[in-house]
């Protein structure tokens, strides 16, 4: 069992389908799915499942942007990979954003992924800061806001090539941190970042 109480602070919703509508599963995960479960009974079976990326992505779209995008940050950091200075353009536009969630850095992420592209963990971060609000038109062009919830699926996109990188050997020690950090998270008040 990973979470021995009822609710998080951060996950006020009190079934789990409250949140699996913000995102498509396959049927074979919605059939695993007690439709009366809480968000933590969920996460308990999925965690005694050992279902890490089904979790990941369930934590990703329970969490409101600004602590997702943290925890993916956290996680990446902790694992002090090899980052490439592209790469290091990423992570410094996402930790700014992190300090100062403003649009002047929600763009910033916008140039950083770019560079970066989204063959890693950085690239997608920085892509779940732009798309955590606001337009994703050009700056003069037309409001466009990000389908909601789009940057969970970039964070759950970080922290699976997280994970897995560079070979995948350590990949399910990993996906226990990440998940540990992530309920951590979700059960703080208020994010220290």
């Amino acid at each position: 069992m990973l979470i021995d109480k009822p609710g998080l602070k951060k996950i006020p919703q009190p079934r789990a389908t409250d949140i699996l509508c913000r995102y498509q599963q396959s049927s074979s995960f919605k059939q695993q799915v007690d439709k009366n479960s809480s968000p933590v009974e969920l996460l308990n079976q999925l965690y005694d499942n050992s279902q890490w990326q089904d979790l990941i992505i369930f934590l990703c779209h329970a969490l409101p942007s600004i602590e997702c995008v943290w925890w993916g940050y956290q996680s990446v950091l902790s694992l002090d990979l090899p980052t490439p200075d592209i790469q290091k353009n990423a992570e410094n536009a996402v930790a700014q954003w992190l300090k100062k969630p403003e649009e002047t850095h929600r763009r910033m992420a916008e140039v950083a992924v770019a560079q970066a592209e989204l063959d890693n963990p950085w690239g997608w971060l920085a892509q779940a800061v732009f798309w955590s609000g606001g337009s994703i038109t050009p700056i003069n062009g037309p409001d466009c806001p990000a389908p909601a919830f789009l940057y969970s699926h970039a964070v759950a996109g970080a922290l699976g090539l997280a994970a897995i990188l560079p070979d995948g050997q350590e990949q399910e020690s990993r996906y226990q941190m990440f998940i540990a950090s992530g309920i951590k998270i979700a059960d703080a008040l208020p994010l220290e970042v």
